[in-house]
């Protein structure tokens, strides 16, 4: 049974589920967990394939179909009880514009009580799937980088954002191969090797994934080779070879169907049947185990480096050039003026600016020139991005809230100028019934939603057009302190402070490699009790000592000074 609902809620869908149980006769107690499929592309095979692994795992299916450029907001639902829904029952929700902000909010009366969450992307993936609003509330989360655009670069990026209970496809595809190679290395004699070759696509996450394993649990050389012949569409490993003193054990795919297996002595060629797995069966797997895959963590980490130095993400980028003025509300004019000529280029050759505003009182009182600055440049603010660097957690309407220091003298002469409200991105408060940890996976999903999510985690691209900043005495930036243990939080788009040195204590922040893709950085500073700050902050790039050294812009960073501020430089 499929029943249709347009510019539903929530709490309407869910009468509607009971009444048609109550009509149909189906029941919730043979369900095992709640599947949230977050789809961005044809919901139709990730659809199929929870269908099919209903069977074995009957669950209730929420898939999110999500299409932020629509001009008006809404959601449509299509809910499926009985044959339709295999052995589960399926609620495609259609959400539009605005409302897909508050994704979390949406599927929470819908999940089934006191039962597993998986969160599924089928073809993207979030850079961190436990900071997202929906992937920090599952016990599982499943990504697919071989059917993201960039499957090596998303590898790479969950690699960065790994949290206990992640796992990928690409690790999922080589159960079997994992199977049969451990079979064959104890075909005796038994030895190590010397070393082993993974042949497949160096770009493909399911190959490298293979050899990061073998590397990690033999502590051999794991070379990969291109394979010979035509290459089979889609991910795939096309053969394993351990090169020991008695000979190669090789393994190869011969079609799709099954491995072709030669020992050392015996070159006849042993065929072993080995499918190819479809979605529905690697889908399956992952439902079947729901406590996390602790060895694909421990692989991943393997395939690719960690960043421990931060200031990595700083370097290697156009030298910051300095502007010394007479006092704060000259600097705060110039730097808005700079700015404003900075957008106004930005909207010239690309359809949307994004800029982050600081606190502060330079910050505030640049915010405050920034309209009639943007007017006088022409600027077309209709298409402009407002983000905010940092926040305070406290309420909404709190003076230590940055939002509000310029609620009246920056937001409302734009959006008389023509600012749309869903421009403007206010970091969460108390009183929007999130935890502060929350608050932070909240506000980093609605920067990867905008786009920011590759350019944040890619060296040479940005995702902001201009980043303000200022500087405390103790060389802080947006709310990365000295020594904070807080500012190592690398792997989410956005990071909850906690214990903050200077009160009030819980924050909201942007983190390095986030405050590090901007074109343009200017740093508003004013006021003699910097100027040590200043100073140290123009030496060695050091964020853990000098937060303010360790933020560059991808064109030019800009520090504009009084000269009370300058005087140590």
């Amino acid at each position: 049974m499929i029943t249709t609902l347009t510019d539903t809620t929530a709490s309407a869908i869910d009468k509607k589920m009971i009444e048609m149980r109550e009509t149909f006769g189906a029941n919730t107690i043979g369900r095992v967990l709640t599947l949230i499929i977050i789809s961005t592309g044809d919901v139709e095979d990730p659809l199929e394939a929870a269908v099919r692994a209903s069977h074995e795992h009957p669950a209730r299916v929420l898939v999110l179909d999500v299409d932020p450029e629509a001009e008006a907001s809404g959601l449509d639902a299509e809910i499926r009880v009985g044959r339709d829904a295999g052995a589960g029952e399926i609620v495609i929700l259609r959400a539009r514009g605005d409302i897909m902000y508050s994704l979390d909010t949406l599927v929470m009366a819908l999940l089934l009580p006191d039962a597993p969450i998986v969160t599924w992307w089928p073809e993207s993936a979030p850079s961190s799937p436990v900071h997202d609003v929906l992937g920090s509330m599952s016990q599982r989360r499943i990504t697919d980088a071989a059917a993201c655009s960039s499957p090596l670069a998303t590898l790479k990026r969950l690699r960065r954002g790994y949290a206990s209970g992640d796992s990928d496809l690409s690790w999922s595809r080589l159960t079997r191969w994992r199977g049969l190679v451990a079979s064959a290395y104890e075909v005796p004699p038994i030895s190590t090797p010397k070393l082993v070759e993974v042949s497949g696509s160096a770009e493909d996450p399911s190959v490298v994934l293979m050899a990061a394993w073998l590397e990690h649990t033999l502590g051999v050389d794991v070379r990969t080779v291109e394979p010979a012949g035509e290459v089979s569409e889609g991910p795939s490993v096309r053969g394993v070879r351990l090169h020991r003193e008695d000979g190669t054990i090789e393994l190869v795919r011969t079609s799709d169907d099954s491995i072709v297996m030669n020992l050392p002595g015996d070159q006849s060629g042993q065929h072993v049947t080995m499918p190819r797995r479809t979605l529905s069966e690697l889908l399956s797997e992952e439902l079947r185990r729901l406590n996390p895959d602790e060895v694909y963590g421990e692989v991943l980490a393997s395939a690719f480096s960690g960043i421990d130095d931060f200031g990595t993400y700083a370097r290697g980028k156009p030298e910051a050039t300095d502007r010394v003025l007479e006092d704060a509300s000259t600097v705060a004019t110039a730097a808005a003026e700079a700015v404003a000529s900075q957008l106004a280029d930005a909207l010239a050759q690309r359809q949307a600016a994004h800029l982050v505003v600081t606190g502060g009182s330079v910050g505030t009182k640049t915010a405050a020139a920034l309209p009639g600055a943007l007017s006088s440049a022409g600027a077309d603010v209709s298409r402009l991005h407002i983000w905010w660097g940092d926040e305070r957690f406290v309420d909404t309407d709190s003076s230590d809230r940055n939002e509000v220091a310029v609620r009246s003298s920056f937001l409302e002469p734009l959006q008389e100028a023509g600012l749309p409200a869903r421009n403007i991105h206010v970091m969460p408060s108390p009183a929007d019934g999130m935890s502060l940890d929350e608050a932070a996976a909240w506000y980093g999903q609605q920067l990867d939603q905008a786009g920011g999510d590759e350019p944040f985690r890619t060296r040479g691209r940005a995702f902001f057009d201009v980043l303000l900043l200022g500087v405390g005495p103790d060389g802080h930036v947006a709310s990365l302190f000295p020594e904070h243990p807080d500012q190592r939080q690398a792997g989410a788009s956005a990071v909850a402070v906690k214990n903050s040195p200077k009160p009030p204590p819980e924050r909201i922040s942007l983190p390095w490699p986030v405050l590090n893709s901007s074109r343009h950085v200017a740093f508003l500073v004013a006021g003699g009790d910097k100027a040590e700050a200043v100073a140290r902050a123009h030496g060695e790039i050091d964020p853990w000592p000098v937060p303010a050294s360790a933020v560059r812009g991808l064109e030019s960073t800009t520090w504009f000074l009084d000269s009370a501020a300058a005087e140590k430089l």
